[in-house]
């Protein structure tokens, strides 16, 4: 080390801001978790009135009316609690890692400034009930997005993880809850068709995608639940009505009455796994306030080592002299004048941190490989859509199709298709 004037920064002052700055980030991201909890219960509730309004739409506002307008209550105080959310948010921080979470939820805001109008288009029986499933889909991924891009901007390999596993649980919920709203269009109308059909299929398949990452990061006590859940009688009954639909042919009819028994039995698989996202959420905060409670006690404890070195006396050695007790440590040459042990103790401290960061973003790495592995998907996506002048859910398809024929996963499929666009690209 060398002299410091006054007015200089020294090497504690700044071993003391990173760790000021690891406190801060945390508490930056108490913040965010608390708006994913909050964004995961309103998606719930628009779940349940994407539901809802399909089958009043389809059956001409004869079923579903009054659980329909108390769920539009439900679904209002949902909402009103997300806005009060995002006041806690520094919006001033306009750092590039904040970018993407605040489009995300503009686009979210933006959204619910077209729901009144849709509601009333609903009452008013004005909308097919195809069109209504794709506008609340439409809403619920713009969440999602929020709740993914929160992942994202985590620091932090543990909270990193509980995000991915909440954010791939409630996606898989949501496609359940798509579910349910393409079979109570179909049970509703007694009649499947084949697209319908394809499409129900492919809502299972990516549930169980995404209930397999999940699995493979959330904690013991919640997957056990989830496997709970899925051995349950309802599970077993949605499983059977399942059946049905694989089954059903052109000209077969079904009994309308059916599509409140489909209704109830897929909410009810829906309600199970509202419950394990409630468990998520808050074991995902209460894993934000240990690491702030940790991290404050942390900079406590390096501010007082920091003061007890500052007291140590001891000779100072000569320039020739080496920080060095063992053949083990790496030496360190010291200037005359300055006390040994002090150095050799932020030496020391300097070491740790920059190892503990190496490890630390070695965990996250690896935590994000689910998040880089939907970007992926998500990108190919886009280039088929524009390429090929698709929908979201035929370029979906279209990956998956291509996944089945060639034995590979989707993943496989979705870089290939976005090395080629490249490749192209650069010929062009």
């Amino acid at each position: 080390m060398r002299p410091m004037t006054e007015s200089s920064l020294t090497t504690e002052d700044f071993l003391l801001a990173a760790k000021q700055s690891e406190l801060n980030g945390l508490r930056q991201l108490l913040i965010s978790c608390d708006l994913v909890t909050k964004v995961a219960g309103l998606i719930h509730e628009l779940q349940r009135e994407r539901g809802l309004s399909n089958s009043y739409l389809v059956s001409g506002g004869q079923r579903f009316s009054t659980q329909r307008e108390e769920e539009l209550l439900a679904c209002v105080q949902a909402e009103n609690e997300l806005r009060e959310a995002l006041k806690q948010l520094n919006i001033k921080d306009c750092s590039p890692s904040s970018s993407r979470l605040y489009s995300a939820i503009a686009f979210v805001l933006h959204c619910f400034e077209e729901m009144p109008a849709l509601r009333a288009q609903i009452t008013a029986n004005q909308l097919q009930a195809t069109e209504n499933t794709q506008r609340y889909n439409r809403l619920i991924a713009g969440l999602l997005n929020v709740i993914f891009e929160a992942a994202d901007i985590s620091g932090d390999p543990d909270i990193t993880r509980a995000l991915v596993a909440l954010f791939n649980f409630v996606q898989g919920k949501e496609y359940a809850g798509q579910e349910r709203a393409w079979g109570v269009i179909g049970f509703t109308a007694g009649t499947f068709t084949n697209d319908n059909r394809e499409r129900l299929k492919a809502l299972q398949d990516a549930q169980q995608r995404c209930f397999d990452i999940f699995s493979d990061f959330t904690q013991t006590i919640t997957a056990a639940q989830w496997r709970q859940l899925e051995s349950s009688e309802a599970a077993g009954e949605l499983e059977r009505l399942r059946q049905m639909i694989a089954r059903f042919t052109s000209g077969d009819t079904l009994p309308t009455a059916i599509s409140e028994v489909w209704y109830e039995v897929a909410t009810n698989r829906i309600d199970g796994m509202q419950d394990i996202v409630n468990e998520l959420a808050t074991n995902l905060l209460a894993l934000c306030q240990e690491k702030i409670v940790q991290a404050e006690e942390d900079l406590r404890l390096h501010s007082e080592h920091m003061k007890e070195l500052a007291t140590i006396e001891e000779p100072p050695m000569s320039s020739l002299s080496m920080i060095s007790d063992s053949g083990d440590q790496p030496t360190v040459n010291v200037t005359p004048g300055v006390n040994v042990k002090l150095a050799r103790s932020i030496y020391e401290l300097v070491q740790g941190q920059a190892e503990r960061l190496q490890r630390i973003s070695d965990e996250l790495t690896e935590a994000r490989l689910a998040l880089n592995e939907r970007k992926t998907i998500e990108k190919a996506k886009g280039i088929l859509m524009q390429s090929q002048g698709l929908d979201e859910d035929q370029a979906y398809k279209q990956l998956r199709q291509a996944a089945m024929d060639n034995n590979k996963r989707i993943l496989d499929v979705a870089e290939n298709v976005i090395s080629v666009a490249e490749m192209l690209q650069l010929k062009g």
